[in-house]
């Protein structure tokens, strides 16, 4: 088979099959890539996970760019990107095409009333599990609990605060270092929405949003998700929630939480999902597209550059500093995310908060599959409300 047809179903099928975000894919690639099809080697796809962790963008996007450039450079990327995404944006297009034709059903409302809280307890726990790894200590964990409070009782924006966490990372590993020392670069080898509705067209038989002025807002949103969304798609939805909710009202905050729900529960990145969704909701078939692509685009370009100049690289003391200050604030994105759905709108009464405890801790301390919660928290809604 061909190697650019064998990579895109390879990463397909990883898309298509695995729930549950970008990280949970690890185990399917690891099993399609290093044990079946021998394209890396152990050691290899580590390195993969570690830069695909410490650059912005979609995790599972990132190490399909990477795999796809060791077979087949440039061409070969696109085909292991292209398979990664489109399982999920094909699912949620389908499934923004009739949510908003039930959403006000009255049962809906009742699942819906019950999955938001356990939505919540969610988002919740990849702070616990993030904080292990971002290597907190009581000297820094102001840090991610600072980013949290500016985020949520501020509105101040997470690229600000990417930005100058790298920039301080980068400052003190200046500070640490010997005056008139050299810098350390080791070089190991070559190599209420507001839609944006003003006329429509005839797309695929469906009548779609198309002023343009608004799909250049919606890819410049989503090109600044993709762009500082470091840590994953749980830590984008801070810089998502922002974006679609606070700045252009795309989505109210109970909606942006059904489609958290929404992403949790079906196949492929949750940022994927969110993308595509959010982009169906402000314009259509072709604001999903602009959405998606808009997303990946700055991972795309960055994962690429990365892969030319990875191994010379890699070692640089100012480059791992600014890693090692975005991987604290990373923790602070996700709480931050959490805290924003603390609204009325997703907490009606103290049924919301039961159904919040009840469910972290059936996640967290009892290992309950997330899907399973959710479903679970949508029958609870049912017979409560």
């Amino acid at each position: 088979m061909n190697l650019y047809l064998s990579s895109f179903l390879t990463f397909f099928k990883v898309g298509a099959f695995t729930l549950g975000g970008g990280y949970a894919m690890i185990p399917l690639i690891e099993r399609e890539v290093v044990d079946k099809k021998k394209w890396l080697n152990r050691q290899e796809f580590i390195d993969q996970i570690a830069v695909a962790q410490s650059v912005p963008g979609v995790f599972a996007v990132n190490m399909a760019i990477f795999v796809g450039y060791k077979l087949r450079g440039v061409k070969g990327s696109i085909a292991t990107t292209l398979g990664t995404i489109l399982p999920s944006f094909i699912i949620i297009l389908l499934i923004a095409l009739f949510f908003f034709s039930f959403k006000d059903n009255e049962w809906v409302i009742k699942i819906f009333k019950g999955i938001r809280p356990a939505v919540v307890a969610l988002i919740a726990i990849p702070v616990l599990t993030t904080a292990r790894t971002a290597g907190i200590t009581y000297k820094t964990v102001m840090i991610p609990i600072v980013t949290a409070l500016l985020i949520w009782l501020l509105n101040v924006s997470p690229v600000y605060i990417v930005i100058v966490a790298a920039l301080a990372g980068v400052l003190w590993q200046r500070h640490k270092a010997p005056k008139g020392g050299k810098k350390s670069i080791t070089k190991q080898g070559k190599g209420s929405r507001v839609p944006l509705r003003d006329k429509t067209l005839s797309f695929w038989g469906l009548a779609v949003p198309l002023p343009l002025w608004g799909l250049g807002k919606l890819f410049f949103s989503f090109f600044k998700i993709g762009l500082f969304g470091f840590g994953g798609g749980y830590a984008m939805l801070s810089l998502i929630q922002h974006e679609v909710v606070e700045s252009h009202g795309w989505l109210t905050s109970a909606e942006f939480t059904d489609l958290v729900a929404i992403s949790q529960m079906t196949p492929g990145p949750i940022g994927i999902n969110t993308a595509t969704f959010v982009g169906y909701t402000a314009g259509g078939i072709l604001g999903s597209a602009v959405a998606t692509i808009a997303l990946v685009l700055p991972s795309f370009a960055i994962m690429l550059t990365i892969c030319k100049l990875f191994e010379r690289f890699r070692a640089n003391s100012y480059i791992e500093a600014a890693f090692r200050a975005l991987r604290l604030v990373v923790v602070g994105l996700i709480a931050s995310a959490a805290l924003m759905l603390l609204t009325p709108d997703n907490f009606v009464d103290y049924t919301s908060v039961i159904i919040l405890v009840v469910a972290f801790f059936a996640t967290w301390k009892f290992k309950l599959n997330p899907i399973l919660t959710i479903i679970a928290a949508g029958v609870f809604g049912v017979f409560f409300y």
